[in-house]
């Protein structure tokens, strides 16, 4: 009882949560020299429960190296894995880095003897559920040790989008993925005043004239509508067009007949027909445009009228 009255007595004034800290540091340094000693002694199962303990009191990435050591020295190469690329996510700048990504390597080598592989996935929220082939794993970060083939990756949490994910996995190397949930949209409530559709607004015609027909019916007259010189335009366009094509036929033929006399032996006849056929069609293009300049003319008169 005065424990609890104690308890009551140091929260009430505001003033023990630093002393706290202090301490869980002070107790987790301890627990660490302590697992540190059991690592010595080959008790590697022993070292990683208190290594364990430490982080909950002090999270640190080095505590989360050691735990993979730990596992490394047990044989178990799928924990060692997953701990040492914790570490490293945890501190990427690690001056270590190198030496730990080569004992990965290393483990990778050993799983791929087995056929397997790992997956290791991160997703955001953390609280997120991580399955793989409709196998739960947990909350993240989760991993799996998969054989060569295609898998189905399932990420969920509530409030988020379900994200599904089809993958390869190959033995080579193992893979990391990091999923990021997109957050629901916001539904409105039920009872929210549905919006109304705009009422339809009546036009009124500006000066309307008016023709008698029916007894009791209004006509409105509509102007008779000029027309233009479409067809003008039309011919005068295809006109343009033909001596476009004119001119740019009678260039490439020039181009090909000033070619022939230095065409490699056995070419230059082929060259020569080419440079025939291109002037040919320029000649064409040239008797198009003609006809449709002087359709044009005739069209501009007849729909003007």
């Amino acid at each position: 009882m005065f424990a609890v009255h104690a308890l009551c007595a140091l929260v009430s004034l505001g003033a023990a949560p630093a002393p706290a800290a202090a301490d869980d540091a002070t107790r987790a340094k301890e627990i660490f020299k302590a697992a540190q000693k059991l690592y010595k002694e080959a008790r590697y199962a022993d070292a990683i429960a208190r290594f364990e303990e430490a982080y909950v009191l002090k999270p640190s990435p080095v505590i989360i190296y050691n735990i993979g050591k730990c596992h490394e020295q047990l044989g178990d190469v799928p924990k060692a894995m997953r701990s040492y690329r914790d570490y490293l996510r945890l501190a990427p700048d690690a001056k270590d880095k190198d030496t730990v990504g080569d004992a990965i390597a290393n483990l990778e080598r050993r799983l791929k003897e087995k056929g397997l592989q790992q997956l290791l996935v991160f997703a955001d929220p953390p609280a997120a559920i991580v399955e793989v082939d409709g196998k739960l794993l947990g909350n993240s970060p989760a991993s799996i040790e998969l054989t060569a083939g295609n898998h189905k990756l399932t990420v969920k949490a509530e409030g988020y989008e379900t994200t599904e994910r089809s993958f390869v996995m190959q033995t080579a190397r193992a893979i990391e993925m990091t999923i990021n949930l997109r957050k629901l949209e916001s539904t409105p409530p039920l009872d929210a005043p549905k919006k109304e559709d705009p009422k339809p607004v009546a036009l009124t015609p500006t000066n309307p004239t008016t023709t008698t027909g029916t007894p009791g019916v209004t006509k409105t007259a509509e102007p008779e509508k000029k027309r233009g010189r479409v067809w003008t335009w039309v011919a005068g366009g295809l006109a343009v067009a033909s001596a476009g094509a004119g001119v740019g036929l009678g260039v490439a033929a020039q181009g090909t007949a000033a070619k022939v006399p230095m065409a490699p032996i056995g070419q230059a006849p082929a060259q020569a027909q080419q440079a025939q056929g291109l002037a040919m069609g320029a000649n064409v293009a040239y008797g198009v445009a003609g006809a449709a300049a002087v359709t044009a003319v005739i069209l501009f008169f007849v729909e003007g009228r």
